[in-house]
């Protein structure tokens, strides 16, 4: 059995939607040490932190009303089977199409969370990692939902076009993910120790009452 983190590191400083949309209530995380083993005889830190910081689940809840939130999500939903793709490196604000997923040959399954990498995941705190990111066209979500699967994840921190205005404001590609009932987990990290094909995934938010979305600890687990 081989077990691979997903997730990405939490740290002051790190790339956050806040600073580049402009978007103060998704700033970056705050951690502050107050005590420490040498001055104090214990180690101590207070976090402040968005929900959407590092790699987080998200429900629907985050843009419809009526939806389950974290806590709600029961535990068998976070262990699931994985179809996982990885495509060739793509250029910043490209499309993900359906073609490049039909092309990848891997098997997704109904009620698979589906891993998409798409190389994005090595520019993890550099400059305009959200502004940039490659995202899904409308043809390929559309496709995506029709596969009927649980939790859609990718390397990319948006999953709609950021610099097309319409998109930016009314998220429709996210939008007709959670109307199918699917939850997202981004943006995954490592996809250089990972491999394409059949896996399974474990995702763990906080359990923290009333949130739509929570940094989350998410592994992949190859059966070898």
């Amino acid at each position: 059995m081989k077990v691979i983190d997903i997730s990405g590191l939490i740290e002051n400083g790190m790339w956050n939607y806040g600073d580049e949309l402009g978007e103060p209530i998704f700033a970056g995380p705050k951690i502050i040490q107050l005590a420490t083993v040498c001055e104090n005889g214990y180690s101590a830190h207070r976090m402040e932190l968005s929900i959407l910081t590092g790699t987080y689940l998200e429900t629907g809840a985050h843009l419809f009303d009526g939806v389950k939130t974290i806590e709600q999500i029961a535990i068998e939903e976070l262990f699931l089977p994985a179809s996982v793709i990885k495509l060739k490196e793509k250029k910043p604000c490209s499309h993900i199409t359906k073609q490049e997923l039909m092309e990848s040959e891997v098997d997704i399954k109904e009620g698979d969370c589906l891993v998409v990498f798409t190389g994005w995941y090595r520019r993890w705190n550099t400059d305009r990692f959200v502004l940039d990111c490659p995202h899904f066209d409308s043809e390929c979500m559309d496709w995506i939902v029709s596969e009927k699967i649980k939790v859609l994840a990718s390397d990319v921190p948006c999953y709609d076009d950021i610099q097309d205005e319409f998109d930016s404001k009314s998220l429709p590609q996210l939008r007709k993910l959670y109307l199918s009932g699917a939850m997202a987990l981004a943006p995954v990290t490592n996809g250089d120790r990972v491999k394409a094909g059949r896996a399974r995934i474990v995702i763990l938010p906080l359990m923290v009452k009333s949130l739509s979305a929570s940094p989350a600890r998410a592994v992949l687990i190859y059966d070898e």
